[in-house]
């Protein structure tokens, strides 16, 4: 389904909308988002014409609409199976769906969220690459610098060892990048896989379409129902300076030298409504679609060494990412400690891991806090690792690397569960 048919999805089963009719290009946007979060917002981006949309998941039933499952592990399954069983693609002619256009990067949603952000900037943006039939749908955001040309923040994982690969060539790296895409092709990009395995496979397999174009200079792989695609290159040696830009936690980014993308064509959609996910950094769209598909990683492993684990939840106000709350039911001594690992193991990212009896509700930040006045014995319950792999958004750690810290908030196995048992209102 197109983007658009998702959003009818989701106001089918309940979820509000609103149309705002113009916004501008700075601080609008946020600032609406962040007042009515369990609407989906709409609006026309001035100077543009394109119609954008916010807040389209801003709650976890949002995501179990748009996957089409119930619960929070049915979810995660879903998730696996897809990663574990990605579907051939069908290649279908570019021309039946696309149209080229005289459109310049001017005149596509750039938008400054917040003051701190040092441009304008597109934030659902995917860059799909191949090289040497291997091919990566990634997320990444991309700052304006002119009609022609925008720069590209590329952290150390798959595009950029494509980019590497490339330019130890001596070549630009080519690249689609698809604006409006739907919600399962954004949750597949969002997944960090094996290099080689192509996300846009694993959203096949979630979604049931498995329809691809190639655009017609570089053959790069879109989906089909995607509304909007820029077909040029990453430079392999021009660098202009990014950011200040705020990431997921709220912090503003440092200024730093990225590659620049040199726009060739831009292609719209003539099957499918032009729509652009504009996503608020920091707000919910953002830490759902990145730290959604990690959880489905953790449940995966830890359940490896604890198959009675209930929930696993990546906190909002961690970003949905550097705070993880687990609850299990505990069979054997020692469980919730392996769990501990185990999260640190499946998401290396992570700062502070809670783990804690079936009977907290993972939630409910009250009854976590509760669990740990009750059942956490400092000298015993809380383990430190030291200087190890962390997260770069973490601003207390060092290069990306800090602390982590497990709290063990179950109740001590030896020991009789009444002395535990919260009382329940009569």
């Amino acid at each position: 389904m197109s983007l658009r048919e998702y959003i009818d999805k989701l106001r089918g089963s309940g979820k509000e909308y609103v149309f705002l009719g113009k916004l501008g290009r700075e601080y609008e946007v946020t600032r609406h988002a962040y007042q009515v979060r369990n609407r989906i917002v709409e609006f026309e981006l001035e100077d543009t014409g394109i119609h954008c949309i916010t807040n389209l998941i801003s709650n976890r039933k949002d995501l179990y609409t748009i996957l089409g499952v119930n619960n929070d592990v049915e979810a995660y399954e879903k998730i696996i199976d897809a990663i574990a069983n990605p579907v051939k693609l069908e290649k279908v002619d570019f021309n039946e769906y696309f149209e080229e256009t005289s459109y310049t990067l001017e005149d596509m949603p750039f938008i400054k969220y917040f003051r701190e952000d040092g441009g304008y900037y597109l934030t659902g943006s995917i860059i799909v690459a191949c090289i040497d039939n291997i091919c990566n749908a990634s997320f990444h955001r991309i700052m304006y610098v002119n009609e022609n040309e925008a720069v590209v923040r590329i952290v150390p994982r798959h595009l950029y060892q494509i980019h590497i690969s490339y330019s130890e060539r001596g070549e630009d790296t080519p690249v689609a990048i698809v604006l409006g895409a739907d919600p399962i092709v954004e949750l597949a990009s969002a997944i960090t896989t094996r290099y080689g395995l192509f996300e846009l496979e694993i959203a096949a397999r979630l979604s049931g379409d498995n329809r691809i174009a190639l655009t017609p200079k570089y053959k790069i792989p879109v989906p089909v129902t995607t509304s909007i695609v820029l077909e040029g290159v990453i430079s392999r040696d021009k660098l202009v300076e990014e950011g200040p830009f705020v990431d997921i936690l709220g912090l503003a980014d440092i200024k730093r030298k990225q590659p620049v993308f040199q726009l060739e064509k831009i292609h719209v959609n003539k099957k499918y409504p032009i729509l652009y996910h504009a996503i608020v950094p920091s707000l919910w769209d953002h830490i759902f679609l990145m730290g959604f598909p990690r959880e489905a990683m953790i449940y995966n492993v830890v359940k490896t060494v604890s198959p009675n684990v209930k929930s696993v939840r990546l906190t909002i106000g961690s970003g949905g990412w550097l705070h993880a709350i687990v609850s299990i039911r505990q069979v054997k001594p020692g469980e919730a400690r392996s769990v501990g690992m185990a999260v640190v193991t499946a998401h290396p990212s992570v700062k502070h891991v809670i783990v804690v009896d079936d009977d907290i509700d993972v939630d409910d930040p009250h009854m976590v806090e509760w669990a740990i006045a009750t059942r956490v014995r400092g000298g015993e319950d809380i383990i430190i690792i030291r200087n190890t792999h962390g997260s770069t958004l973490d601003p207390r750690s060092r290069g990306g690397v800090g602390d982590k810290v497990i709290i063990d908030a179950t109740k001590p196995f030896d020991e009789p569960w009444e002395k535990y048992k919260r009382v329940k209102i009569p």
